[in-house]
This record gives structure tokens, sequence and C-alpha cells, in this order.
């Protein structure tokens, strides 16, 4: 196959006509494309209950049924605090410096256990490059447990997913911290990817940040409490579970949904699309102009403005979001957009849907 390759965007496109509107945006308002004021008083905020919680917790000056409510608390924190402050600085719009964003990142990221570096690598290098597309989007690369592209192939327990999928998702993050980046780590291929090489620098921080995310959410604990250690990781363990589910809800549906397209490329390598209309064709945005949202989540609601513009601020996706579905209505083109509710039935009838046998006469319910 020749390399993949987007059709040429008309100059009276949509998003030529997208563009134009949002650059009139940042004219006539004079805000800056990086994240503003707003931003860094999520970071505070969300810094402040990271660290309060887990000093209470270590403090240990409540009864210990407060413990797993601390760690929760902890938990999600961490989440949101990567997915509004570190998804900004991995994709180098929160500093004008990369350097202090690969720092803020890999900061907002420890909590969690996850490696910044390598999120940051298959972020921006593979699933941005080519969403939603078989064997070049690291996301949708087939794995033993659930279908997640009607181009994957078709195994008969795939038929359960849509039941056992919930259960699967609470293992989210684990197999994050404990498999995945390990396994990435050391590929020297990942999807559209290959011959990868990691600076050597880059194998001591992730061990280092390993060792301080045990360290400390794990081993600190489990010193410091006067529980037995088992109810300590019992805790843990379902931090990891409440946190993975919260992560699955509010994010795996801008994707992974049955009104997103996967598509196919062509033998030339066409994807048949212009790479706005791929990238709107194959994201789907919840409640994207709601504030309560846009604060939890830091835009990531707004998906088809994130993938349309991974170079600004998740501070202007409320604005872009709406220039985005005004444009898209005036030159007729689909533009995904449901409630978070409409986003997880569409996730999970999209796994119905894919867990049937290609080809299988199915009844209509």
């Amino acid at each position: 196959m020749d390399t993949i390759r987007f059709d040429r965007e008309a100059d009276n496109g949509f998003y030529h006509d997208v563009k134009r509107r949002v650059d009139d945006y940042f004219l006539r308002t004079g805000r800056g494309r990086l994240a503003d004021r707003s931003v860094f008083a999520k970071a505070a905020l969300f810094g402040a209950l990271i660290i309060g919680s887990y000093a209470l917790i270590l403090a240990h000056p409540f009864p210990n049924w407060a413990l797993l409510p601390l760690a929760f608390v902890f938990g999600v924190s961490s989440l949101l605090m990567a997915i509004n402050i570190g998804h900004d600085a991995a994709h180098h719009v929160l500093f004008r410096t990369p350097f202090w964003n690969d720092v803020t990142q890999a900061a907002c990221f420890t909590p969690l256990g996850v490696s910044a570096y390598l999120w940051r690598l298959r972020h921006t290098k593979s699933h941005h490059i080519f969403p939603n597309v078989n064997g070049c989007d690291i996301d949708i690369d087939e794995n033993p447990f659930t279908r997640l592209s009607p181009n994957q192939r078709w195994r008969p327990h795939f038929r359960y997913q849509h039941l056992y999928a919930p259960f699967a998702y609470v293992f989210v993050a684990l197999y994050t911290v404990f498999w995945q980046d390990f396994a990435y780590l050391f590929k020297r291929r990942l999807a559209n990817m290959d011959g990868i090489t990691h600076p050597p620098h880059q194998y001591a921080v992730f061990a280092a940040c390993k060792l301080l995310y045990l360290g400390a959410v794990v081993a600190a604990p489990v010193l410091a409490l006067p529980v037995p250690w088992w109810q300590v990781l019992a805790g843990y363990f379902a931090m990891t579970a409440f946190a993975s589910l919260v992560f699955v809800f509010l994010l795996i549906g801008t994707h992974f949904s049955d009104v997103t397209d996967f598509p196919t490329v062509s033998e030339d390598g066409s994807v048949g699309r212009t790479w706005a209309m791929h990238n709107l064709a194959t994201a789907c945005d919840w409640s994207p102009h709601s504030r309560v949202a846009h604060f939890l989540v830091g835009g990531v609601n707004a998906h088809a403005s994130h993938h349309l513009f991974p170079g600004v601020s998740h501070a202007h996706y409320r604005a872009i979001a709406a220039i985005i579905e005004e444009t898209a209505a005036e030159h007729g083109v689909r533009y995904n957009r449901l409630s978070l509710a409409g986003i997880v039935r569409s996730h999970f009838r999209f796994l119905r849907q894919l867990g049937r046998e290609p080809g299988a006469r199915h009844a209509v319910t």
C-alpha cells in the first residue's frame, strides 16, 4: 500500500471556513492560543485536592471508613488533573517552552502511575494522525478482550462484549500502569510508528516515575496506616477501579461510538476524505457547550474541536465548538453531538453491534 493520504481541502471547503472563523475569534477577543488563567486556576484546585486528600490519608485523623472516600478523591482528582492540565501540556499548549510542558505533563501523570512520555508519543504521533484507522491509530490496536473497530477480526466471545465490558473497564488503570507502559517502552513498532527509539534519559525517567508512584501511592500508605496491608491494597484496587470507570465513561464514547466512522484505506493509500472531514467523522462531542462539562474534562467533551485544533488550549474549545457546529450546518456535513448519557448508550450499542458475527443474520430489535 502507498503512503496513507487525505484528499485535498478545497478553498471553499468546511475546514477553510472553520479555520478562518477561529482565526477571527482570536483576533476579535485578543486571546492567545495557549492556556489562560482559568486553566491554571483548575490546576491549583485539582492540585489542592490531590495533595489534601493524600495528606489526610497518611495523617489518618478520621475513622477508617473515611479512607476509601479520600482515596476516591485522590484518584479522580489525579485523573482530572491529567485530563485538564496534562493533556494541554502533552500538546505543548500550556506554556511556550516545550521543556516546561513536558515537565508539567510528567508531574500530572505521575500520580496516575502512567508514563507521560509514552502517552504523549502514542497520543500525538499516532492517534491524532490517523484516528480510527486500523493499523495506524494505536488506540484501536486489536486486543483479545473487545472489538473496537468493524475492520478488526471477529471472535466468538465478542458477542458478549457489551455485557462484560464494564467488568473489563475497571482494570484499565492497572493494565496501563503495570503492563501497557512496559510493553510500549520496548516495542519498536506501534501502529503507524516504526523503528521507534527512545532517548536514553527517558528510561531513567520512566523508572523514577514508576518507583515514585509505587512508593507514594502503595508503599507509604501500607507503612503509615494502622490497618492491615491487605486492606490498603484493597483500597488501592478500589480507587483504581473507580478512576478507570470515570475515565472510560467520560471519554470512550468520543471515538468508540455507533455514530463515528471507522474508514478503511484504499489500495492507493487514500482515506477518501480530507483531513478535517476525517477528524469530524471519527469524533463525537458530548455537551460541548456545557460549562460544567468543560470544567471537568478539559474540553475533551468538545472532541471535534480538539482534533481539528490540537495546537489550541482547551480553554477555547467551547467557543470553537460553536463555530464548528455552525459551519458544519452551513456546509451540510455531519457533526456528531450527544449528551454524556447519550455517548455512554452509543458506546454500548457500538459494542453490541461489533460483537455480532459479520455476515450473520440478526433479528430486528
